[in-house]
């Protein structure tokens, strides 16, 4: 039996700021915090089932530069207890780098990127190390210059499938028009695809907010959209008020969110990661659908207590107590 999950693609070393509050042109924010911390959607759900607890291997690859921020980036992740043997550095190339602004007073949170050695990426660095594991997790297109020009995506995508993986992709905050023409020839490769709802919306077509606040009807008129375009088995879009996802079978579940007090959140960096971590956890232990995405959200509550993307997240049994305690939106 096939067990495991194997995360690729797009990382980056995040220098989390913690400013007061975000300025107005040519003014001042004074920095009260800065942590390093490893990022980017394969290191982010990789640790992110490590702290669930996972029994199952989580095998990360990725690349990194060979400089100072490389070291970091290794270094950190081996703290989170992820094996980074799989982690390529590449000489003469820095590591990219996201620098993230978080509002104290907010906790809302804006990004600079610092460009390297993702724009070098090949479908051949990411692709699968060996065929024992079951879930085959990619990020991000639209990230690397390369990997979008050469087609990689795809190619990494058909490799995984045709080698027995279920494969899952990840998407990042590049412009819509850019997240709509490197995703959407993605999904007939895809047999699970977890979203948020900026991401939704660029891919799927569907808006699933008014005013801010979450359609669940129109969320799920998007998940059947990206069925219908190509998705094997299920689709999910998320957001702060909960989560909506459809299955390949017809079942259709919503899931409210945790009710985190404002005075426990720290910053919101990784929570979507952290979902897609507590969905992957489920999905690998062929958990009921809602399970999945109690978990889901349990883990992205969790993640709030930090300000970086998955320090602060609890094994799986802790999380859903913990969702339990707080209770959840309704």
């Amino acid at each position: 039996m096939r067990s495991g999950v194997i995360l690729a693609g797009t990382s980056v070393l995040d220098i989390v700021h913690m400013i007061e509050r975000w300025p107005d042109e040519e003014q001042i924010a004074f920095i009260r915090n800065t942590i390093h911390a490893p990022g980017g959607p394969p290191h982010n759900a990789a640790a992110g089932l490590v702290k669930l607890g996972a029994a199952f291997p989580v095998t990360m690859i990725c690349l990194v530069g060979d400089d100072a921020a490389g070291d970091t980036f290794i270094a950190k992740a081996a703290e989170h207890g992820l094996d980074t043997k799989h982690i390529i550095r590449v000489p003469g190339v820095p590591t990219d780098c996201t620098f993230v602004m978080t509002s104290i007073a907010t906790g809302r949170r804006t990004f600079f990127v610092l460009p390297g050695v993702n724009a070098t990426m090949t479908p051949d660095q990411v692709m699968p190390p060996h065929d024992e594991a079951k879930i085959f997790y990619l990020g991000s297109p639209g990230i690397s210059v390369s990997m979008d020009a050469a087609d990689g995506w795809r190619t990494v995508l058909k490799a995984a499938r045709s080698r027995g993986y279920k494969t899952a992709m990840e998407l990042c905050p590049v412009p819509a028009d850019l997240q709509r023409e490197r995703t959407r020839p993605c999904l007939p490769l895809l047999d699970y695809f977890v979203i948020n709802d900026s991401e939704a919306e660029a891919v799927s077509g569907v808006a699933v907010t008014e005013n801010g606040r979450f359609d669940r009807k129109a969320a799920e008129k998007a998940c059947r959209t990206l069925l219908e375009m190509g998705v094997k088995d299920l689709a999910c879009v998320h957001h702060p008020e909960g989560a909506v996802a459809v299955a390949a079978s017809g079942e259709s579940l919503f899931a409210p969110s945790v009710k985190v007090p404002q005075g426990e959140i720290v910053g919101t960096v990784g929570a979507g990661d952290a979902f897609y971590a507590g969905m992957l956890y489920g999905l690998h232990e062929d958990w009921p659908l809602a399970k999945c995405l109690a978990l889901a959200n349990a883990s992205a509550a969790t993640s709030l207590h930090s300000a970086t993307t998955s320090s602060s997240i609890r094994p799986w049994a802790e999380c859903l107590a913990y969702a339990e305690a707080k209770g959840l939106r309704h």
